[in-house]
């Protein structure tokens, strides 16, 4: 199955229409479909597959010979495609002056386009040009591989209903190597179950995988982890559950930062400052939030056979807490869509949020005369009523927001007397159904 990526899928047929040989770096984290696109994008065209693996540089340059380098040849006049994938780990002299002389003698080797893939966007964004300041001038592009949007995983699961979609977005993220093993015809307990709480689950080992990739001493960074995914989002929180230095903190998050995995988010300049929090930390990583959340912290019983007790008794009674955060995302990427095709009576081209001390704007919109769309999300089996839009006004109060658009937004709808207030006030609902 092959969903979206339409816009990357046109960038490199775009590159690969230019008549010369070129260079591309395709990076993102383990799992996103980074091969899958680069395979997609060379359906119909002539390519040549190898895999880097870490081994000496003899066996390396052994197998790129047996596998690419003596194939390449000029045997036609079409454009060729060479991806190698993980290039990380065959970046030797040798390889780089191969690959020199294959993009800089067309006449002998032909015209290639060379897609080089990584795993490791610490290392892409922080080393790589360092390490090899020889051969990057020849790099003519770099695309850094996201997660799917919410709409193309509901384009995922074309029979499930959006309230499963956005519990899937919330425990998957958009990562296409976690959708994969989702299946549809079970209901979300059971892919839990099957998925994280039994012994030979499949994602049950899967974060330290994924950390081992490039960290060492996880056992700190598990720690720092388990807390964020706790509700301790504060430098001062974080140094109370670890018993860390802060400096030894701060040099962890930013490691992790710097993988896309945890993320330090700033509230929204208001008027009323000094009721803002000055910045918390998060985990951005929606399944790393997930396994740091309830997995990990739980591994001994899951092992032992009571992954369904510990389903019951951590999980379910803080599930609508932990959801909040991934729903806030998917009802701000609606709002985003709506802007763009002009649904809103502005352009909203900025999104924000405001953390308070007394509770969270999920969701501040701004246009470039500075007035405010805020919106506020409600995650709960229980329609949203008329004591939530309380809580909303008295936070935009606390805040000092003169707002343009109020947005409410509820996992199960309306309570019928907020409706009608709402519909007085011009106040935007949106339910699950809407999305």
């Amino acid at each position: 199955m092959f969903i979206g990526r339409k816009e990357e899928l046109k960038q490199l047929e775009n590159i690969y229409a230019n008549e010369h040989s070129n260079v591309l770096i395709i990076y993102g984290r383990a799992g996103i479909g980074k091969t899958t696109l680069a395979l997609k994008f060379c359906e119909n065209k002539e390519y040549l597959y190898y895999r880097a693996n870490e081994v000496s540089e003899e066996e390396q340059t052994s197998l790129l010979e047996k596998a690419v380098i003596g194939r390449m040849m000029a045997d036609s006049e079409r454009k060729k495609v060479l991806i190698i994938d993980e290039f990380r780990f065959a970046v030797f002299p040798g390889l780089k002056e191969k690959l020199i002389k294959l993009i800089s003698q067309e006449e002998r080797f032909g015209r290639y386009m060379v897609l080089l893939l990584s795993s490791s966007t610490n290392w892409v964004e922080n080393s790589m040009v360092a390490e090899n300041k020889d051969f990057v001038r020849y790099v003519t592009g770099i695309f850094k591989i996201k997660e799917l949007s919410f709409a193309e995983t509901v384009e995922w699961f074309p029979k499930s209903t959006a309230a499963d979609c956005v519990v899937i977005r919330g425990i998957m993220g958009g990562v296409p190597k976690y959708l994969k093993y989702w299946q549809e015809n079970r209901r979300v307990r059971e892919n839990l179950l099957a998925l994280f709480f039994a012994p030979d689950a499949p994602l049950l080992t899967e974060a330290e995988y994924l950390l081992k990739l490039e960290l060492r001493e996880l056992t700190a960074y598990n720690t720092i982890l388990t807390a964020l995914a706790s509700g301790r989002n504060k430098l001062n929180d974080i140094y109370e559950y670890t018993g860390f230095g802060r400096a030894k903190i701060s040099v962890y998050l930013k490691n992790l930062s710097e993988m896309d995995i945890v993320e330090k988010v700033y509230s929204v300049n208001v008027r009323n400052s000094e009721n803002t929090k000055k910045g918390v930390y998060r985990i951005k990583d929606n399944f790393l939030n997930f396994y740091y959340a309830y997995v990990f912290p739980n591994i001994s019983e899951i092992e032992s056979g009571q992954g369904k007790t510990v389903y019951s008794k951590a999980l379910i009674p803080d599930f609508d807490r932990f959801m909040r955060k991934s729903f806030s995302e998917v009802c701000r990427e609606y709002l985003e869509i709506m802007s763009k095709f002009k649904k809103l009576g502005r352009n909203y081209n900025e999104w924000h949020c405001w953390y308070g001390k007394k509770g969270i704007l999920d969701i501040i919109g701004r246009d470039q005369e500075q007035n405010m769309l805020v919106g506020m999300c409600y995650y709960s089996d229980s329609p949203a009523d008329y004591e939530l839009l309380e809580e909303f006004k008295s936070l935009i109060e606390e805040a000092g927001i003169r707002p343009k658009k109020l947005c409410l937004f509820s996992k199960n709808g309306f309570e019928p007397e907020l409706l009608g207030y709402a519909r007085d006030e011009n106040i935007m609902t949106v339910s699950l159904n809407d999305l």
